[in-house]
């Protein structure tokens, strides 16, 4: 038989979770008088009955309690038995266990106690005041349980709303930035128009100048100087528009790429600027001579640092660009040091940033280690800077 017996909850009590105790003794009386014992019209608590160590199993798997009182001496299941079953079944495991006994307090019986599962022992006749101090203690440590769980849930949901929040913000912020770059793109596509029809009308102004006979020799500095302009509004808007395809190339075909056949081709490419500055550029390949990755951009990349390491050499002795590779971990490290200006110690935060010229007697955009960075971190990778002043620098490229 199994009896539900509730109290009068208070209105403090009623308000936490609800307590359960489950008590087990194959005589009524005893259940009677243990329940009698333990009531107070204070507490928010529902006492269960159980007449034998079956029924016992029964109530403990259908509902959740914050304890059990168990008689040991039952017939047929005794007490040891029932709580070595519900040790052995994962939802009531947990459930504490006082064992209730007229056996007398010695060491074997309690010894066998505890090997079953009991976290504590009451013998008969019951202490009321002990009695009741043990159970509120367990009462207690089932409602601070309680309240641990709703503050994880609480916790966790909170957790939960907050990475939502973060995701739905992250996407608007890419979908801002995909938005200006696409800006960026068209506008500097739609400007190189009106920059050949400057350039266009530039020729004739000159052809018109030679043809007139005019004094070309007076204005030839002021014409000059706006040829000098145009191409620098050029080379801006082709920056511009290599950030922007940056960006949208996130996909860009890999294969396997040679250094050194990059580096070639790169100083074919600046050879004007090797011989203007007498660049030496020393290259060790040796320990990884080749990696998958897309060949436009690992051109780019080595391009811009080599490029930039002659571009910001120092007057005061030949420009010496050591570039090399090495493996680091998942990484391909490339490394490209150089013996220039440098730079000073709270500049090298801005190294990276668009249109960041450190060195304005230089010239240049400001953009196109900005691209480099932009380029690495799209392919997983990462790009440290160390630099002195009148010492050099050194760019650390760490590539998938």
């Amino acid at each position: 038989m199994i009896v539900d017996r509730n109290t009068k909850p208070s209105a403090v009590e009623s308000a936490v979770h609800p307590v359960k105790i489950l008590l087990v003794d194959d005589k009524e009386e005893n259940l009677v008088s243990l329940e009698s014992l333990l009531l107070k019209e204070d507490e928010n608590i529902t006492y269960l009955f159980a007449n034998s160590g079956e029924e016992a199993l029964k109530v403990a798997l259908q509902e959740e309690l914050a304890l059990i009182l168990l008689d040991v001496q039952m017939p047929g299941m005794n007490g040891y038995e029932v709580a070595g079953y519900l040790r052995d079944i994962s939802k009531t495991r947990d459930i504490p266990i006082i064992f209730v006994t007229a056996i007398d307090e010695h060491d074997t019986h309690v010894i066998e106690g505890f090997k079953a599962g009991a976290v504590d022992f009451l013998f008969k006749p019951l202490h009321p005041f002990i009695t009741k101090a043990k159970v509120a203690t367990f009462v207690r440590f089932y409602l601070q349980k309680k309240e641990l769980e709703k503050l994880n849930k609480l916790t966790l949901e909170a957790n939960q709303q907050l990475e939502e929040r973060v995701e739905e913000r992250t996407k608007e912020l890419t979908k801002v930035n995909k938005d200006l770059d696409n800006f960026v793109y068209t506008a500097s596509h739609d400007l190189k128009a009106p920059i050949h029809n400057m350039e266009g009308l530039m020729t004739a102004l000159h052809e018109t100048l030679e043809e007139k006979k005019l004094h070309l020799e007076e204005v030839k500095p002021i014409i000059d100087m706006m040829h000098s302009a145009i191409n620098r509004f050029k080379n801006t808007l082709t920056d511009l528009t290599e950030v922007a395809k940056v960006q949208y190339e996130e996909t860009t075909g890999k294969d396997k790429v040679s250094f050194q056949e990059i580096l070639e081709d790169v100083k074919v490419n600046i050879r004007d600027m090797i011989e203007e500055h007498d660049a030496e550029i020393i290259a060790d390949f040796s320990e990884v001579p080749e990696i998958y990755f897309s060949r436009k951009n690992l051109r780019s990349i080595i391009y811009n640092l080599v490029s930039n390491s002659i571009k910001y050499s120092s007057p005061h002795r030949k420009p010496s660009i050591a570039i090399s590779t090495s493996k680091e971990g998942s990484f391909t490290l490339l490394t490209v040091r150089d013996n220039g200006l440098g730079l000073r110690k709270q500049d090298e935060e801005k190294v990276f940033g668009m249109f960041k010229r450190l060195h304005s007697h230089v010239e240049g955009t400001g953009v196109g280690l900005a691209i480099v960075k932009r380029i690495v971190e799209n392919c997983e990778g990462k790009i440290e800077f160390e630099s002195e002043l009148d010492k050099g620098s050194v760019f650390k490229v760490y590539l998938k």
